[in-house]
Order: C-alpha cells, then sequence, then structure tokens
C-alpha cells in the first residue's frame, strides 16, 4: 500500500471519530440525566447515540470508538439487606435503550454484577438489551456502567433488614417492624423492613397511641383476661406470652405455648386476636401453618424476633408416613426452640454456615398435642373446648384489632421498653431466676425440669408489662399488684395441669397402655408359664377368647404370644415375663393402628425407663443391673422382662359405701 493511501485511510479515521453523533429521532430521558449526557465522555468511556461506547487509542494518538452495548444505564443505589445471619448487597440499576424505550429499574445481586461472566442486563431486562461481542465488552461494560454512576459522587447506599425486633442502631435501640422502627421518640418512618411476601407482610406497627385512645386499647387489651369466663388462665397465658415477645432480645424465649382443641372450639379465632397485637392479621392468615415445609417455617420464626408467631393448624392426617413427616417437622421446630438452635448447614465448600433458629414467641394451634414427653416439657399447653369462648367478648376485640387499637398498644409498650432496654437486658435474666427459684422451692411447676422456667418468664413479663400500664397512668399501683397477685395464681393452676399432659406422653404409660390394648384388642395374648395355656384367672383380660358354648369354657389365644403369666406363689405376687421383642412389636403395631407414633428411640432406653420407674425387675446377677433377666420357660430360657401383674392390670379403686343416715 502507497504511504499515499494509507494518509488517506488514517484521514478518514480521524474525521470519523470527531464526528458529534447525532440523536436518535424519538429518544427520551431516562430520569437519570442520559439524554443531557449525549457525548459525555468519562474515563476511556462516551455516551454515544444514548448508548455506552468505549474509546480505545490508536498507535499515533488516534481514537477510535467501540460501541459496548445499545443503551445506557446507571446506579441508582447500592442496597445492603440485613437477614440477621448474613448479608447481602444488591444493586438497583435503570436505564434507557437508544430508541428511548425504558428499562425499569431492578435489583442485581452485587456478585452478578461483578462477575466475569456477565449477563446481569439480560437477567433484569430480558431481551431488550443487547451487548457487543468481543472478548472484553462485558467486562468494560461492568467498569463503563460502574465509572458513570460515581460521576456525582458515591452510589447512595441503604440497608433494608430482613427480620422484626430490637437492633442497636447509632447506639439506640430501635424495634424493627415492617412499617419503619419505633424507638423512644416513637415511629421511624425511613427505617427499612421487609419480611417478604405472604403472610409474614402483615406484621406491622402503627405509631404509638397515646392519651385516651392508648386507655381505650389497654381495656380492649385487659378483655383477654375475660375472654375465656371459665379458664381465665388461657387468656392470662396470651397476654403474658404478648408481653415476654418484645423482651426476647433481653433474655432467649426457649419455649412455646400450644392452643388445642376440637373444631368448633374457635381456638383458630382467639389465636387471630393474640397475633393482631403484631400487626394486620385480622382473619387473612397467621404468619405459618403445618402445610409449610420445616424450613420455611423456621426461616419465618427467625425472621418474627421479639414478635408473636402464630403457627397454625397441626392435625396429623393420612397415612403413617405422612402423620410422621409432620410429627418430625414438629419435634424440630420445638426443640429447636427449647435449644435456640438450628440445623447445622454446610456451603458447597464445607464451611460452617449459620442457621436460621426460632426468635420469636411463638403459639402453635391443633386440635391435638404433638407427641412426645420431651417436647411437652418445652411447652406450655392450653386446651379449648366448644362454649369455652364468650363470643361478645371476642367479637369487642376483633373490633379492637381491626382498628389497630391493639397493635397500637404495642407500639407505646414497645417506646416504653426502649429507653430502659439496656438495664433490662440485665434486669430480666435476674427476675426470671428469682421467680425460677421460687417455683421450684414451693414445688409451683413440678411438671417438667423446664417447667419452673416457663412460670418464671410469664409471670417476669407479666409484671413488666403492669409496670408499664401502671406508669403511663391507666392503672393504679393498688390495681397492678392485684393483678399480678391474680396472674401467679393462674399459671401456678395451669403449670399443675401440664402434670397430666406429662403423664399423658411418658413413654412407660404408652407402651403399658398399648399392651393392653393389643390384648383387650384381640392382637396379642400371654400364656400361663406352667401349662402354656391359658392362664387360671380372667384370661379375656391376657388375650383368650370363650369359644365354648354355656358353660363350656374353651379358650383360644388371639394374637401373637408376647409372654407368660406366672402365677403366685410363697407369697410372692404373680408377675408377667414379657418377651421383649413381642411386646415391643405388639405396641408398635397397635400405635400405627391408632395412627399415632409410639416411642422414637430404641427399644434398650424404653426398657432403661421402665427399670429406671422400678416397673421391672432387674437382674444384679452379673454386677451391673440390667433390665432383661434370663427365666426359663418350658425348659427353654428367654431373656425377658419381669413385670408385676398390678403395673399392667392395676387393681381397681374401692369404691366405699356412704352411710345410712340415722
Amino acid at each position: 500500500m502507497s504511504d499515499n493511501n494509507e494518509n488517506k485511510r488514517v484521514l478518514a479515521v480521524v474525521n470519523s471519530a470527531k464526528k458529534a453523533p447525532s440523536k436518535v429521532k424519538g429518544s427520551k430521558s431516562s430520569g437519570d440525566g442520559t439524554e443531557k449526557n449525549e457525548g459525555l465522555r468519562f474515563g476511556q468511556y462516551q455516551i454515544i447515540n444514548n448508548a455506552f461506547n468505549r474509546i480505545k487509542t490508536k498507535e499515533g494518538g488516534i481514537e477510535i470508538t467501540i460501541p459496548l452495548c445499545n443503551f445506557t444505564c446507571k446506579i441508582l443505589e447500592e442496597i445492603f439487606f440485613d437477614s440477621g445471619l448474613s448479608d447481602e448487597i444488591k444493586l438497583k440499576i435503570e436505564g434507557i435503550r437508544q430508541d428511548g424505550k425504558p428499562l425499569s429499574a431492578f435489583d442485581i445481586p452485587l456478585n452478578r454484577f461483578t462477575s466475569s461472566q456477565g449477563g446481569w442486563q439480560n437477567d433484569a431486562w430480558g431481551m431488550l438489551p443487547r451487548i457487543a461481542t468481543g472478548s472484553t465488552v462485558k467486562e468494560s461494560l461492568r467498569d463503563c456502567v460502574h465509572h458513570y454512576s460515581q460521576l456525582n459522587g458515591d452510589i447512595p447506599r441503604r440497608t433494608v433488614y430482613k427480620y422484626m425486633g430490637w437492633k442497636k442502631i447509632n447506639d439506640k435501640w430501635h424495634y424493627l417492624t415492617p412499617t419503619g422502627a419505633i424507638t423512644e421518640s416513637g415511629l421511624i418512618n425511613s427505617i427499612k423492613v421487609d419480611l417478604g411476601t405472604g403472610h409474614m407482610g402483615l406484621y406491622g406497627l402503627p405509631a404509638p397511641l397515646t392519651g385516651e385512645p392508648l386507655k381505650q386499647a389497654v381495656n380492649d387489651a385487659l378483655m383477654l383476661l375475660k375472654v375465656c369466663p371459665n379458664k381465665q388462665h388461657i387468656g392470662i397465658a396470651l397476654l403474658a406470652a404478648i408481653a415476654r415477645a418484645p423482651l426476647g432480645e433481653c433474655l432467649h424465649t426457649d419455649f412455646a405455648l400450644w392452643l388445642h382443641g376440637k373444631s368448633g372450639s374457635r381456638k383458630s379465632a382467639l389465636a387471630f386476636i393474640a397475633q393482631g397485637f403484631f400487626g394486620k392479621f385480622e382473619d387473612k392468615g397467621f404468619p405459618a401453618n403445618w402445610g409449610d415445609t420445616g424450613t420455611d417455617i423456621e426461616a419465618k420464626a427467625y425472621q418474627a424476633k421479639d414478635a408473636f408467631y402464630v403457627i397454625d393448624d397441626y392435625k396429623p392426617i393420612g397415612g403413617e408416613r405422612d402423620v410422621k413427616a409432620l410429627e418430625k417437622i414438629a419435634d424440630r421446630i420445638i426443640r429447636g426452640t427449647g435449644n435456640q438452635s438450628g440445623r447445622g448447614r454446610r456451603g458447597a465448600g464445607m464451611e460452617e454456615m449459620a442457621a436460621y433458629y426460632n426468635r420469636s414467641m411463638t403459639l402453635i394451634t391443633g386440635e391435638d398435642v404433638a407427641p412426645g414427653q420431651s417436647l411437652i416439657g418445652r411447652l406450655l399447653v392450653l386446651e379449648m373446648s366448644p362454649g369455652d369462648i364468650d363470643l361478645s367478648i371476642l367479637n369487642k376485640m376483633q373490633d379492637a384489632s381491626r382498628a389497630e387499637k391493639l397493635s397500637g398498644l404495642i407500639s407505646a409498650y414497645v417506646q416504653w421498653l426502649a429507653p430502659k432496654y439496656d438495664q433490662l437486658k440485665l434486669d430480666l435474666p435476674v427476675i426470671v431466676k428469682q421467680y425460677r427459684d421460687a417455683a421450684d422451692r414451693d414445688k409451683i411447676a413440678t411438671s417438667h425440669s423446664r417447667a419452673p422456667t416457663i412460670y418464671a418468664n410469664m409471670v417476669a413479663s407479666s409484671e413488666i408489662f403492669l409496670e408499664f400500664l401502671e406508669d403511663i397512668g391507666v392503672i393504679s399501683s393498688e390495681q397492678s399488684n392485684n393483678l399480678l397477685s391474680n396472674f401467679e395464681i393462674s399459671l401456678q393452676g395451669l403449670l399443675k395441669e401440664q402434670n397430666s399432659y406429662q403423664a399423658d406422653q411418658d413413654e412407660c404409660n404408652r407402651f403399658i397402655e398399648l399392651l393392653r390394648a393389643a390384648l383387650s384388642g384381640g392382637n396379642a395374648h400371654i400364656s400361663d408359664s406352667k401349662t402354656q395355656e391359658e392362664p387360671a384367672t380372667r384370661p379375656h383380660s391376657f388375650g383368650w377368647i370363650n369359644m365354648g358354648i354355656g358353660d363350656d369354657k374353651v379358650y383360644q389365644p388371639k394374637g401373637d404370644l408376647i409372654g407368660w403369666y406366672v402365677a403366685p406363689k410363697n407369697n410372692r405376687p404373680s408377675k408377667i415375663f414379657l418377651q421383649k421383642d413381642m411386646a415391643y412389636q405388639a405396641a408398635q403395631r397397635c400405635a400405627t393402628t391408632q395412627k399415632q407414633t409410639f416411642h422414637s428411640g430404641s427399644m434398650a432406653s424404653l426398657w432403661r425407663l421402665l427399670l429406671n420407674k422400678g416397673w421391672i425387675e432387674p437382674d444384679n446377677s452379673e454386677g451391673k443391673p440390667r433390665p432383661d433377666p434370663k427365666k426359663r420357660i418350658d425348659g427353654v430360657y428367654h431373656r425377658v422382662l419381669v413385670l408385676r401383674e398390678d403395673v399392667l392390670f392395676p387393681p381397681a379403686p374401692v369404691v366405699k359405701d356412704s352411710e345410712d343416715d340415722d
């Protein structure tokens, strides 16, 4: 090529680079200053025809422009999402295509924006934007957008919280709620809380009530004490739990309430009232129900920090697999609540990941109670029956909930707590310990080792709530003391009722009950140890059926042989030798027939429980007591459980005849 031709070619490139690009007809501004920046040059980039271009300098200082895309866009803000476990950062980006078509604002995860793979533009806007080809185009476009977005200073930043409850911001306590945050100064709307879609979005506290509306809201809330007139402890327990919810940051809430009753008892209506203290729930739906996955229930319980959280409608239905799956989720949720822990997780690189756990004050509703003695120990169980609810009071409380009087009261309560919270974090554990020690000393709550702590938490939170009512001038000091005394007496009675739930869930009791049911239902039998026939006394109780006619008695055994009856001899009481495996299988089959789960542990653990209760005789021949001594039956040795007959068949209580009047 001649020098003359080369000069002409260079001149053509230079002239092309210096030409001012014409506007695309119909181009519109995106609102972020794109149109007025036509021709704007920043660093190695330039806006030409309302699209980003890269400027490349050739040898001799000649510049050429390389189109990067068919649009311009800007990062409007950098959003930090605080989930309480880990932070996620997203960028809100808005743009306009060079033909004037707007590219609406969209949130892009920061790691997608910074990825060398690119592609975030199509994640946001589908096929509207077009990216040029080239090995470095995507990286150049990312840098261009970043540079362009910072022309007027740093990109604005804000934080969005993904949970409720207390958070210390700028050295002041804020109670986060989807309407903003409540501090000692009131409701601050500038703080953003996003709990996601669904019924979690119904959470939200209004501005705190004051003056006469606050007093009226207190009167509405205290109607809880009368909503179940014949079971006042139900309303008291709910009010104490509502008061306990915002104290979770002071002392973790390691128990839950379980409200159960048959259909028609209005338990869900009452649960809606309690839930309505923390949002606009009314009858629109609870935050969670037992149709949700266990992971979803846990995640929402983590979000509902320092708030009231209802999991509705525990109802084991379907086949055995469905029932066991539901029981497994309930076990996981309740144990996690009691232990204040979630399921451990590992990332792709086997690094430890933070786990969700329950940070709420939880109320569970259902038609029955979850099985398991240890689970009951982590619960305060409330039972309702049809007719327990005073419908006129329920209707008034529903009206108060819809009018946001109950949630406005909680806002005022939280506002009152805010300046005291640092001191409460020190005081509440001490107060709870004092009440717990008193409960232990006076044997107030004996159903389970956790019961005194549950009682102490309920009374302590009631005391703090009543102090709030006294401070705002709604009740007098004398009324506060009388109410607290009433709360204590009622809660003490409620804790005594928990003994019956513990007895119902006692695995030893359950084993014996299932054995009786298997024998009486014709699914198992016990033979005489000497004759291998029916026992001489009450053979029908041991699973033998009389097939004879008239006085001719001919007994036949039903079901599997699970043991032998040993008649009394030489002042020794009658005993039963149970075949361990066969007896356990009979109990399991009977439980399955009843669509219930029996004993999630091993057989050996059940035998140890029976031994600890003194219901079976140990074998001490080897120096260490074991529950299954060897016994010779019909010439063969068997490892058996030696059970007193009165354990399997307790004697009927003696009823004394009343004395005749003279």
